[in-house]
C-alpha cells in the first residue's frame, strides 16, 4: 500500500492531537516582535506533563514502514530542526496494532509542531531524500516503546 504525505496544515489534525504553527499568531500561539527579533510561543504547556526532550536522526523518505509505536502514558510532541520531516500516523479501530488502511502521513515544516495524543500510532520521522534530525518531547517513563507490525503492511511512504 502506498501512502503519500501531505502538509500537516492541510488536515484537521485534532483526531491525532494538537497542531501549532509557530510562525503565526493563532488561537494557540502567541506572537510578538521588536527591533531585530520575532518570537512565538505556545499559550499553554506543550504536553500535559513534565517532559523530557529527545533528539533523533530519522532515515530518508521515500521508504518502507513495517512497524509503528504508540505511547499510552504520554503525549508526544514532534518538531523538526531545520528541514521538513515526514511521519506516518494511525488511529486503529481495534487499537491492538496499526492498520495499513488507517495510516496517513504528514509533512512537518520548520516552525510547525504536532503533539500526538496518548495512544496514537506513529513511526519515526523521516527526512526528505536524506536522513534528518528532529526533536521530540514526552514524559519520561520506565515503560519501553513496543514497535508493532502494521496489519496489512508494510506501507510505502512517499512525499
Amino acid at each position: 500500500m502506498n501512502v503519500k504525505a501531505i502538509p500537516v496544515s492541510s488536515i484537521d489534525f485534532s483526531k491525532y492531537g494538537t497542531y501549532y504553527s509557530m510562525k503565526e499568531n493563532t488561537r494557540n500561539v502567541w506572537h510578538s516582535q521588536g527591533e531585530g527579533w520575532e518570537d512565538s510561543r505556545t499559550n499553554k504547556p506543550l504536553i500535559n506533563t513534565p517532559g523530557t526532550l529527545g533528539f533523533t536522526l530519522g532515515s530518508p523518505a521515500p521508504c518502507m514502514v513495517s512497524t509503528m509505536e504508540r505511547h499510552l502514558h504520554t503525549q508526544e510532541a514532534l518538531f523538526c530542526l531545520s528541514e521538513p520531516i515526514v511521519v506516518a500516523l494511525a488511529i486503529s479501530s481495534d487499537n491492538e496494532q496499526p492498520h495499513a488502511s488507517d495510516i496517513e502521513a504528514v509533512f512537518i515544516q520548520p516552525g510547525e509542531v504536532i503533539v500526538l495524543n496518548e495512544g496514537v500510532w506513529h513511526d519515526a520521522c523521516h527526512g526528505i531524500n536524506k536522513s534528518s534530525h528532529y526533536y521530540w518531547m514526552a514524559t519520561e517513563s520506565e515503560e519501553s516503546s513496543e514497535w508493532v507490525e502494521i496489519c496489512g503492511g508494510p506501507i510505502a511512504l512517499a512525499y
